[in-house]
């Protein structure tokens, strides 16, 4: 078995469009995740770095105010001092917005009886996770921030793209070109072939995850030496509102634990969905409506075409596509009703986990069945 594996990833690993994608993908990061002026805007930011106070967010509040102030001259607005002195600002707005989101959910918290049973243990939950943040420092975050939205948000379709390469590689070129035949002669080489491809697609996707992070991680080190990651996740951009309260490296590690995992379990359903399909056109097509319309919408596919209910954008989530968006999931407070309150990433792991166990049954019973011709 450890041999069948062995050959399958290679298979993998060796292929010229594998190779293409991680030159690739190295080419983009080293050209345009980080800028390279952020050595100019960190100096901005380090003049208020210290306690997060009322008093610190009017003294920058007035600095804003007065750079950008139609009176202060418009060869003075231009000035790049202005435009990194700017950018620092909305970072540190940011700060202040996690601390206004964070009194006012308190305080609509504590605010009423909630209803015993269910309402009472979810308010008990989300108080207790808010109380958790600490929003009391300011201390410069940028470019750990900068790392962590790449990974969660535009390295997603960086993630996606060798999911394709199971379909070509793993199945569907071997299928329709007869090479399986010869190594389907009896069931338990079937289910040995299908279970090295299963592992071997496992290994090569959470090889591809871990390469993508580790890229960003020295890429941003390199750049910029030691990097802060212990400012809450709050003060990114987009999860101010959050009330996880991890700090951004606790969050990168998390994210790449469930996008990891997600992409595991779409590389299987995509798998399954190679196995049945009649031609390698029908796969490739058919797998990019599974990853394409639940990644696309509202960026791409406009929100008009679906129902804008609470029920619809929670459920979108639990396509593996979407909760590749770690920045969506973890977003906001978000529980399943279950008679105790399940936070919704984990909600969303338990039903992919039962939906792969699902495909995975039929998949073994269905190659057992299947006959050599």
């Amino acid at each position: 078995m450890s041999r069948l594996i062995r050959f399958e990833l290679y298979k993998l690993c060796t292929s010229i469009p594998a190779m293409l994608f991680i030159v690739a993908l190295l080419l983009y990061l080293i050209s345009s995740v980080f800028s390279e002026e952020e050595a100019n805007v960190r100096a901005k930011y380090a003049v208020w770095e210290g306690p997060a106070t009322a008093e610190t967010f009017k003294k920058i509040h007035d600095r804003a105010n007065k750079i950008n102030d139609e009176d202060h001259g418009l060869d003075r607005q231009f000035d790049s001092g202005v435009s990194f002195e700017n950018e620092a600002f909305a970072h540190l707005f940011n700060i202040e917005e996690a601390q206004i989101f964070k009194a006012q959910g308190l305080k609509a918290l504590t605010n009423g009886l909630a209803k015993p049973g269910f309402e009472e243990r979810d308010r008990a939950l989300h108080t207790s996770m808010v109380e958790q943040i600490n929003l009391d420092t300011i201390q410069y975050h940028i470019p750990a921030e900068k790392a962590v939205t790449f990974t969660t948000q535009a390295g997603v379709a960086v993630l996606l793209f060798p999911l394709l390469l199971l379909i070509a590689f793993i199945y569907s070129k071997e299928r329709f070109s007869g090479v399986d035949q010869y190594q389907l002669p009896a069931v338990n080489g079937r289910t040995k072939l299908l279970t090295a491809k299963l592992v071997a697609g496992s290994i090569f996707l959470t090889g591809i995850s871990l390469v993508v992070n580790l890229t960003i991680l020295g890429l941003a080190s390199y750049r910029f030496g030691r990097i802060d990651w212990s400012a809450p996740m709050q003060v990114m951009d987009g999860l101010t509102d959050s009330p996880y309260p991890f700090s951004i490296g606790q969050y990168w590690l998390v994210s790449f634990g469930y996008q990891t995992f997600v992409l595991i379990v779409l590389g299987i359903w995509i798998l399954g969905i190679s196995f049945f399909a009649k031609t390698a056109i029908q796969a490739i097509l058919s797998s990019s409506i599974l990853i394409g319309v639940p990644l696309l919408y509202q960026f791409v596919i406009s929100g008009i075409f679906f129902p804008e209910t609470k029920l619809f954008e929670q459920g979108i989530l639990f396509f593996p596509s979407r909760a590749l968006l770690t920045g969506e999931v973890f977003k906001t407070y978000q529980t399943i009703n279950l008679g105790i309150p399940l936070l919704l990433p984990v909600a969303i792991l338990l039903v992919q986990v039962l939906v792969t166990l699902i495909v995975l049954k039929i998949l073994y019973q269905t190659s057992r069945k299947r006959q050599v011709v």
